[in-house]
């Protein structure tokens, strides 16, 4: 069903309105309205006031499709939200709603935005215009009609700011980039649809904390919105305003070839502050997983094997390292692990760096670690809170305190 709302003041006014190419006249807007705009129903909210000197305009018409909305405008909080209250409950899900805010109260406008937004997330509705009849751009002496603007594309610097705070703080751009591929497609430009694709591929890339993957896509992002700059202006302004914050995050993150031994430092520097970005937004997991493996390629680049580690030589130093963090610890059978059992006929043998420093940090990520990974199905479970606080208080600093000794912080 299609439904507009509408709004009527207490002075009516005589006024011709240009709408696409035609005009029309009215003593209230919606009166104007009701001849170029096809619709199920018009519901009209009026103050007690309005209902003695303007409703009577529309009333006349006989339409049985206009229905009046009593309303009351009062001096606190609780009115608005009365007012909010029955601006919703009169649309349905999956209604196309029209309003038009021209004879609206002055804060009116502000709670009708806040509405469209609300029902179109909430209840699936289709917010097709918000009309103002800018009877001040007009001039009836001089035969120039007062133009009918539509305000309703300015909902969408919600989505774009909703998205925006979704990857700035949850890394998650699927929003944003579903955004960009939709402009891209009504504007039939392959710049923004392909700046879109891009975002898609990062954002996966963080939520799947793959830190060279994050690296390499970031670089590309950069490329591709500068080729959409143009397009980005003209047909996504609202990207447009937020892209600063935008760059902030991918530019942070983008380094062109990750795994390039001139690289290593860098890469290793960012991989670090993913881990930090992590944390700050509450997801240990991947904190954790990339704590441990950050911590496996460090040293193994400290030990003069490689920044890129093969299978085989990858799995030794887990062993080892994984080994290391048991030193010292007493088994059910009475035994007790001793550095001698790191180095076993055939394995390596390990000197290490910051030895005390590394095994400490070990331990820490390793409990978390295995902890995050039975998902609390033990009967001695660690509740989240105490697994998140542990991350930041224990992993991280030690964390941050052998990166700085090894001069990658």
């Amino acid at each position: 069903m299609r439904k507009v709302i509408t709004f009527l003041g207490t002075s009516p006014r005589e006024t011709t309105y240009s709408h696409k190419g035609g005009t029309y006249r009215g003593r209230v807007f919606g009166e104007a309205l009701c001849q170029f705009l096809d619709f199920d129903q018009m519901l009209v909210f009026v103050t007690e006031e309005a209902s003695q000197t303007t409703w009577p305009i529309l009333e006349s018409l006989r339409d049985s499709r206009i229905r009046r909305v009593p309303i009351s405008l009062g001096e606190d909080e609780s009115h608005l939200w009365d007012l909010f209250d029955r601006l919703t409950e009169v649309v349905d899900s999956d209604d196309n709603v029209v309003f038009d805010i021209t004879h609206s109260f002055r804060f009116v406008p502000f709670l009708v935005f806040l509405a469209a937004a609300y029902l179109r997330e909430a209840r699936k509705v289709s917010i097709d215009a918000i009309y103002y009849g800018a009877y001040e751009m007009g001039n009836e002496e001089e035969g120039k009609p007062a133009p009918v603007l539509d305000l309703s594309p300015f909902i969408s610097l919600l989505d774009w700011l909703t998205a925006t705070n979704q990857f700035v703080h949850a890394g998650d751009a699927r929003y944003l980039a579903g955004l960009l591929v939709d402009e891209g497609r009504s504007r039939r430009s392959s710049a923004l649809k392909r700046a879109g694709e891009t975002l898609t591929s990062f954002s996966l890339a963080m939520m799947l904390c793959r830190p060279l993957e994050v690296m390499e896509t970031a670089g590309r992002l950069g490329a591709d919105l500068k080729r959409a700059s143009a397009d980005l202006t003209r047909g996504a302004r609202p990207f447009g305003l937020l892209a600063a914050r935008i760059q902030e995050e991918y530019a942070s993150r983008a380094l062109r070839e990750p795994t390039a031994p001139e690289n290593v430092v860098q890469s290793l520097r960012r991989q670090l502050v993913l881990v930090r970005w992590y944390l700050d937004n509450n997801q240990v997991i991947q904190a954790m997983t990339l704590a441990r493996e950050w911590l496996v390629t460090a040293v193994g680049w400290r030990l003069g094997r490689g920044f890129v580690l093969t299978p085989g030589e990858r799995a030794d130093l887990e062993w080892a390292l994984s080994g290391l963090a048991r030193v010292g610890r007493q088994e059910k059978d009475g035994t007790t692990h001793t550095e001698q059992n790191l180095n076993e006929p055939g394995k390596v043998v390990w000197a290490w760096p910051s030895r005390d420093a590394l095994r400490r940090l070990c331990n820490d990520i390793e409990s978390v670690r295995n902890e995050l990974a039975h998902a609390g199905m033990r009967p001695d479970w660690a509740k989240a809170a105490k697994l998140a606080r542990k991350a930041r208080e224990d992993v991280w600093p030690g964390l941050k305190s052998l990166a700085t000794g090894w001069g990658l912080a």
